[in-house]
Parts: structure tokens; sequence; C-alpha cells
């Protein structure tokens, strides 16, 4: 009877035994399935990382590729051979290319053969040398032949890896409409000068009228070769305007009276006597008479008057 139990329970610890070992190998199984799981679940998030990175890289490529098609600057490549790789719509807009013609132009084919030279020991060289030229140069249109004024920034695109030089590119802007508000500004400018001469030439030549058929320029300041020009046409002007008979000329107010401006009296009295008007020359003060005896300037044909008041008198005096 004793011995029956004890048999019974070393099968029972026996088979205690078995069902650890297997329990054992299932939790050693079940762990070695966690890590395979959990390896693949590392997989599959390296997966989706890739991807979400290799997506954000196209989105990146797509964005960069935009890019050079929606700016308005000119931007093109071309090999270190000269030979044109690219060029972005803008680019064949401003110099009349369409795609097809891409593949048969050159670098040099956008310059005017004047130009030519200087891209090529010039342009050319820094950019190879320097990485990079910028400076105002012109292209050609291909269609009209026209130039076209540009901004021309030429740099070099290099191997990442090796540094080496792979590609000449270049962005550049257009100048056309810039350079015509710079032209339109000159003209504007060349205006504002022009009209504020011919008003300081009427200033400081006025003509009055002072009754009929009589006209009067009171001259004030330093007299010169150009201001005698504008005298004599402002009073050829105003007499053949006014039809005057008498044309007085007072130069109480002027400063100094040289050969040069003696002559300019005379060429005016002749002009004056030509359109069939008397020239009377008033205000004529002491210093001034011994300057024009001492240059021996002759004043035959010209009423001298001491002064504006005896000028008028005169003027009004003449028939009609």
């Amino acid at each position: 009877m004793g011995t029956d139990v004890r048999l019974d329970t070393g099968v029972v610890s026996g088979e205690v035994r078995a069902l650890r070992d297997d329990v054992l190998r299932l939790e050693q199984e079940l762990a070695r399935r966690d890590e395979e799981l959990a390896e693949h679940r590392r997989e599959l998030q390296a997966l989706y990382e890739r991807e979400a990175r290799l997506a954000r890289v196209e989105d990146e490529r797509k964005r960069l590729a935009a890019l050079p098609q929606n700016s308005s600057d000119f931007i093109g490549i071309a090999s270190m051979e000269g030979k044109a790789q690219y060029l972005n719509e803008a680019g064949m807009q401003l110099v009349g290319l369409e795609a097809d013609d891409l593949e048969r132009v050159t670098i040099s084919s956008f310059f005017f053969p004047e130009d030519l030279t200087y891209a090529v020991e010039h342009i050319l060289p820094e950019t190879v040398k320097h990485g990079r030229w910028v400076g105002e140069f012109r292209f050609r249109h291909f269609k009209t032949g026209a130039p076209i004024p540009v901004l021309y920034n030429s740099f070099l695109i290099k191997d990442p890896d090796s540094g080496q030089p792979m590609a000449l590119a270049t962005v550049t802007a257009d100048l056309t409409e810039r350079k015509r508000a710079e032209e339109e500004r000159v003209r504007l400018k060349d205006e504002v000068i022009r009209v504020q001469a011919a008003t300081l030439r009427e200033l400081s030549t006025p003509l009055l009228r002072i009754g009929e058929g009589a006209v009067l320029m009171p001259l004030v300041g330093a007299m010169d070769s150009g201001r005698a020009a504008a005298v004599l046409e402002r009073l050829l002007q105003g007499v053949s305007t006014a039809q005057a008979r008498v044309v007085l000329l007072d130069i109480t107010g002027v400063s100094n009276v040289d050969t040069q401006v003696a002559d300019a009296l005379l060429q005016t009295a002749r002009a004056v006597r030509l359109l069939g008007a008397q020239m009377v020359l008033t205000g004529i003060r002491p210093e001034i008479a011994q300057v024009l005896v001492g240059l021996g300037v002759d004043l035959r044909g010209i009423v001298t008057l001491g002064s504006l008041q005896s000028g008028i008198a005169f003027a009004i005096q003449q028939p009609r």
C-alpha cells in the first residue's frame, strides 16, 4: 500500500517537471515570438518613417522644381562646355525661345557678337575662378535681335562630394523696365532743367510794353555772352510779336560792360533796325560811357539817353 503511494508521487513529480519544462519552453517561445513581433514592429515603423521621408523629399523636389518655373527671373543651366541644359519659362519668354530650341543653343547664342569677347575673356574666367560673376550686361532676343538689358548673375554648380565644377548656372533679372524708368527720369529731369532755364531767361530778360508800338527791356546784373544772346532772341521775338517801332534797352542795373557785351549790344541794335524799329539805349552811367568809348564802340544808329524816364518820354513822342 505504502509502495503504491510512493510510485504515484514519483509519477506526479515527473509529470510536474515535464509540465514545468513545457511551460518554460512555451514562455521562451512566447518571449521569442514577442521579440520577433517587436522586431517586425520596429521594421514596420522604420518603413513608415522611410516612406514619410521619401514623401517629404518628393514634396521638396516638387517645390524645388516649381521654384524656377514660377520665377519671373531668367534661370538657366549649361554644361561646362557651354551647352544649354535647362531654361525656365520666364527665361524662354525673355529671349524669345521655344522649348524645342533649347537643345540647339549654347551660352554664346544669348550674346551679341560684339559682346562675346568680353563674356569669354572676362565673365567666364571670373565665374570659374571665383565661383560667381555679377554685373549689368545684355542678352540678344532670338527672334527680333533686340538688346535686352539684364543684371547677369553667373555662378558655378559644384559636385557636393568632389567639389569639382559640374555646370554653369545663372539667375538673371530683366532690367528693361528699370532702364526705361531711368531714361524717363533723365528725360523729365532734362525737361525740368530746360523749362527752368527758359524761365530764368525770361526773368533775366523781361520784355514790357510801355505803349502802343514801344517795348522796354530793363537789364539788371552781370552780362555775359549767353545772356546777351538771350537778350537778342527775346528782343527780336518781342519786336516781331508787338510790331514795335521803338525798343528801349535800359542798362541802368547792368554791373559790367566789356567787349563781348558791347558787341552784343551792337548786334542787337542792327537786328532791331532790320525789323524796322528804333533802338534806344538808356541808363548809360559815366563809367559805362567811359568803357564804351575806350572800347571804340560805334553807337551810330542807336539813340542813347541817360535815364529810363527820358527814354520812355522819347518813345511816347515818336509818331505812330
